[in-house]
């Protein structure tokens, strides 16, 4: 039996709870999943009065990329939408993980257009097939609750919020939407690699249909275990309201005695929502990890410890989570141009002003120029050194031209701003 294509008021009834954010970007491939939410998505979004930007990232990893590209750009077009195509370079040296470089550069890009462009949510496509794999990735590395949950509705990248419409309906149902509007679609060619994860899975479904693992099955209990999470991270955000704090310089402080006497969970789950915010980084340390320093952390007073590229020092009843490299050189490079928004470090959004003369580039200050810096600013004198010497910085090539502005506090006048886009819940 083939499958039947989502009607208008089926895809009205998913993207309802979303109709809150008015200004938002949906993120299409030119692949059967995102074609078919763009299609779903321009009627609601104009019957709702909802701005809709069309965004496409061609990665260059493959001939006839831009060319998807494009096609996307027309179709968008014709549904009376506005459409860009963002585009990464991969760097010369990247020999492994390539899929989730690509995966991190395309957020990145997608964040930065939307702080740019005032949006605050992003649409995207992923389906129920692709929250059983995920399910299956993570069920065969020993995930948590968190873990097997899998995707959430709502996500968040670099600030933005992601909005995942589809995490409940199959594949099969997009691709038949598409066939009966007579829309043509790509396929990316690395869906069938088998040097990736989820191909591998997609190529034993059969198998583990036969045993029960149906991905209708596996969606059961993921939305079973959602339920769950989303408990849990009500109350976690609670206690992050009343007992931690965000710095504009990107790092952050919990209540020491307030962690130590939370139940483990809400104390496992703050830290590692806290160490998540201060790296920019998906599940920046293991569970495990975390579950091994929680306890040494809390008996040892005074005690430095070091975990997923975060330097947690107490001090008195605080605790401060600050971002650690072994080298200012480990932070990356971001180009600006005047009038661009790039998300640097996936922890801020620094924004150039369209009135100045040419583009900088963002990177680390760095711990020689922040020692410096902070004799004549007593801002930055009051930051832990860490936070300081990891703060973005603006350069000509070798040249400091100083900070952008952190919330209140400028030190030039460059027309720049740098926002920290972690914000802990208040």
């Amino acid at each position: 039996m083939s499958a039947a294509y989502l009607s208008e008021a089926e895809a009205d009834k998913l993207l309802a709870p979303f109709a809150t954010y008015k200004r938002q970007a949906l993120a299409v491939s030119g692949g059967p999943d995102s074609l078919a939410l763009l299609h779903l998505a321009a009627p609601w979004a104009q019957a709702n009065g909802i701005a809709l930007t069309v965004l496409t990232v061609d990665h260059g990893l493959r001939a006839g990329s831009a060319i998807e590209a494009e096609r996307v750009a027309i179709g968008a077009a014709r549904l009376g939408l506005p459409h860009a195509t963002l585009r990464w370079t991969p760097p010369a040296d990247l020999t492994s993980g390539l899929q989730a470089s690509a995966r991190q550069a395309r957020y990145d890009l997608l964040a930065g257009y939307c702080h740019q462009q005032g949006i605050k949510a992003l649409l995207t496509a992923h389906h129920r097939d692709d929250q059983a794999e995920t399910f299956l990735m993570r069920l065969a590395r020993g995930s948590g609750l968190d873990g097997l949950a899998a995707m959430p509705v709502r996500g968040a990248w670099a600030g933005i919020a992601v909005l995942r419409p589809l995490l409940d309906v199959p594949k099969a149902r997009l691709v038949a939407t598409l066939e009966e509007r007579g829309v043509s679609f790509s396929t990316d060619p690395s869906n069938s690699d088998p040097r990736f994860e989820r191909t591998r899975l997609r190529e034993e479904s059969e198998t583990l249909a036969r045993i029960g693992l149906t991905a209708e099955a596996i969606a059961r209990s993921v939305g079973r275990l959602r339920r769950a999470r989303e408990a849990l991270e009500h109350a976690t955000e609670a206690f992050l309201s009343a007992h931690g704090e965000a710095h504009e310089a990107g790092y952050c402080v919990l209540d020491r005695g307030a962690l130590a006497t939370a139940p483990e969970e809400i104390a496992l789950r703050a830290l590692a929502r806290v160490l998540d915010a201060v790296t920019g980084r998906e599940e920046a340390a293991s569970l495990a990890k975390i579950e091994a320093l929680l306890e040494p952390l809390l008996a040892e007073s005074d005690k430095a410890r070091t975990i997923g590229g975060c330097r947690l020092q107490p001090s008195g009843d605080q605790l401060f989570i600050v971002r650690e490299v072994r080298a200012d050189s480990a932070l990356p490079i971001v180009a600006v141009a005047p009038g661009q928004c790039a998300v640097w470090d996936r922890r801020f959004a620094v924004t150039l002003d369209l009135a100045a003369m040419r583009g900088i580039d963002v990177r680390a200050l760095g711990d020689a120029a922040f020692l410096a810096a902070r004799r004549n600013d007593p801002w930055l004198a009051g930051l832990p050194r860490l936070a300081g010497r990891t703060l973005p910085a603006l350069w000509q090539g070798e040249k400091l031209l100083g900070l952008p502005a952190f919330g209140a506090h400028a030190t030039i006048a460059l027309g720049a701003k740098a926002t920290f886009v972690h914000a802990l819940p208040r």
